[in-house]
């Protein structure tokens, strides 16, 4: 079993590279927080964090890092209100019960799920789209689409703990032809949705750990470029000490 320092210690290194990477590409960190809580821990000697916890860890930090970033886009006019609350009700219910059936998921299923997802998203953003030549005032949506999209990702995304917002900017571009910048935006909306009920099926489900959620979404890309830049300075007298002295 983890320690807990050493435990805490992990999710908040690993909240803070995931929030800085969401903040650096504008989409949500679960994808980046999920094996780095899952394989970190044990590659430093300090225990494995069991699958449903981090689940419901990364969840906790796909809503702070959703809320933000809707807000950012929105003000940018790169979020569809229309597209948002089309997918954003209908994946808000299927992540919620996503969410309570994967109490009952065996590990391996959540992690095959994750897999899937995270090689579905790869695949629909590098392959060639087309998308509208439009702005959000007047985007053509395939409503049937568009809410059979949200059902699907928003129950998956709620069964491994993610916002599954990287995959819904993939399927908004690919699948629905939504512009790059709208899909960006209006993503973190309609993950924003689904994360909140992900989060109450996982809470009523005994599947977060109230310290470790707490840690996670204490920290900050501000905290992390700190602790990078010192340890570039330690590098740098490092190695100018080993220049001088030999």
């Amino acid at each position: 079993m983890p320690t807990a320092y050493g435990t805490e210690l992990v999710t908040a290194l690993s909240a803070l590279i995931a929030s800085f990477l969401s903040g650096l590409l504008g989409i949500g960190g679960g994808v980046v927080l999920t094996p780095l809580l899952l394989y970190l821990p044990p590659a430093i000697g300090i225990g494995a964090l069991p699958v449903k916890i981090i689940t419901g860890l990364t969840i906790v930090q796909a809503i702070s890092g959703s809320v933000l970033g809707a807000f950012r886009h929105r003000a940018y006019g790169n979020v569809s209100a229309r597209l948002v609350l089309t997918m954003g009700p209908t994946g808000a219910a299927a992540s919620l019960v996503g969410a309570l059936v994967s109490r009952d998921v065996d590990d391996r299923v959540l992690l095959g799920i994750f897999a899937v997802l995270a090689l579905a998203t790869a695949a629909m953003l590098l392959l060639p789209a087309e998308p509208q030549q439009t702005g959000t005032g007047d985007l053509r949506l395939n409503v049937p689409l568009a809410v059979g999209i949200s059902i699907v990702l928003g129950f998956l995304g709620g069964m491994v703990g993610i916002g599954a917002i990287a995959t819904i900017i993939g399927a908004l571009v690919y699948l629905l032809r939504v512009p790059a910048r709208i899909a960006i935006g209006s993503s973190l909306g309609i993950g924003m949705f689904a994360a909140v009920a992900a989060l109450i099926g996982k809470a009523a489900t005994a599947q977060i750990d109230p310290p470790l959620a707490w840690v996670s979404i204490r920290t900050h890309p501000q905290l992390l470029m700190r602790i990078l830049a010192a340890v570039v300075i330690i590098a740098a007298l490092r190695m100018a000490a080993s220049a001088v002295f030999g």
